[in-house]
């Protein structure tokens, strides 16, 4: 099996992608605001960032966001274990990141005493 990248692909994956990115902007002010309210966070690689330098934690994570998204671009049109088109992978971060959005607005929206993130 060869390697082919096509460098042009379809508008609707531009869409796709940018709204994962701005999904993650979302994401890493959401956590940021819940860990000011007493969250605490479990990704035991974000802590060891998030704890040390806020700054650091949102460049690190719009860094590998980015670079995990315009990956998956170029290999819309592959397969990802044979089975799963890597664009309905695409699909499924959005979808991810939405719910994960919800969960901290929820979050935000509940009493004082906050979950784990």
């Amino acid at each position: 099996m060869r390697f082919h990248m096509l460098d042009w692909h379809s508008a609707h994956l531009l869409a796709v992608a940018v709204g994962i990115v701005l999904l993650s902007v979302t994401d890493a002010f959401l956590t940021l605001t819940l860990l000011q309210g007493g969250a605490a966070e479990v990704n035991p690689i974000m802590a060891v960032l998030v704890y040390r330098s806020a700054a650091t934690f949102t460049a690190l994570k719009m860094g590998m966001t980015s670079a995990g998204v315009i990956l998956m671009v170029f290999l819309a049109r592959y397969r990802f274990m044979r089975v799963l088109p890597v664009e309905w992978v695409l699909y499924g971060v959005l979808l991810a990141y939405a719910t994960l959005i919800g969960y901290e607005i929820w979050m935000l929206k509940g009493p004082s005493d906050l979950p784990i993130l």
